[in-house]
């Protein structure tokens, strides 16, 4: 999964393969796709991890999470122990499992069923804002760790403004890993010349805050997932 790909590189950027050299000499139209395809997808593993998600696609997560039990007095269940948050932007839950048997026993993971017009169930699935919670009313999760498997859906659909708004981010950061390289490749050969007054301007970045600025951070903010405490994100 990507969110660009050459085609938009070269039509932001206006660089093309012969702009760039490989081990000195002008690359090829292959060298040049080739870069291209690692810059994606280096592009879009630092957005991915910046802002904690598998991915702003569309595509399905499988996450663990652990039981907390009944942890008021007299074995009763306050909302925190029936609340599950999912750790990314989900459209829609898939199912629900538990693990019902002790850990020293093999898996068994029985299905949950969602609360619906046709059946009571045992959850209720909740959405507020980009925030979605699995809420059990019925066979809530005994305490356990990893115990519970939900497996939902979750990114943003084909054509969305938020994926065209990502793109557009992606882009800047690839130009910005494109022009670092070219200021590489111009320090090398001011500085094979000899002429130090020109090396001083050619000077290449010594860390990430030229490729991942603070203007690109600020606009990745608003897709940033955080850990809210305990197990909310937001």
């Amino acid at each position: 999964m990507s969110y660009f790909d050459q085609e938009d590189i070269e039509a932001y950027t206006g660089f093309s393969s012969s702009d760039f050299k490989d081990a000195g000499i002008t690359m090829t139209a292959t060298q040049w796709g080739d870069f291209c395809t690692s810059v994606v997808e280096n592009v879009t593993q630092m957005i991915n991890r910046y802002c904690n998600v598998t991915s702003f696609e569309t595509h399905t997560v499988i996450e663990y999470h652990d039981g907390r039990g009944a942890q008021a007095d007299h074995d009763d269940y306050i909302p925190l122990d029936t609340s599950i948050y999912l750790r990314e932007y989900a459209t829609g839950v898939a199912t629900v499992y538990e693990d019902i048997n002790v850990k020293t026993a093999t898996e068994y993971w029985v299905e949950r069923t969602e609360r619906s017009t046709a059946t009571a169930g045992d959850y209720t699935v909740n959405t507020r804002y980009e925030l979605t919670t699995v809420n059990f009313h019925s066979n809530c999760p005994r305490e356990g760790t990893h115990n519970i498997k939900i497996v939902y859906y979750a990114g943003y659909p084909s054509g969305a403004v938020e994926l065209n708004e990502i793109k557009w981010i992606g882009l800047r950061i690839a130009k910005n890993l494109l022009l670092e390289k070219k200021k590489v490749a111009e320090a090398m050969t001011i500085r094979g010349t000899g002429v130090r007054d020109y090396a001083e301007m050619f000077k290449p970045l010594s860390d990430e805050r030229g490729i991942l600025t603070e203007s690109i951070k600020q606009d990745l903010h608003k897709y940033r997932r955080y850990r809210m405490g305990g197990d909310a994100w937001a």
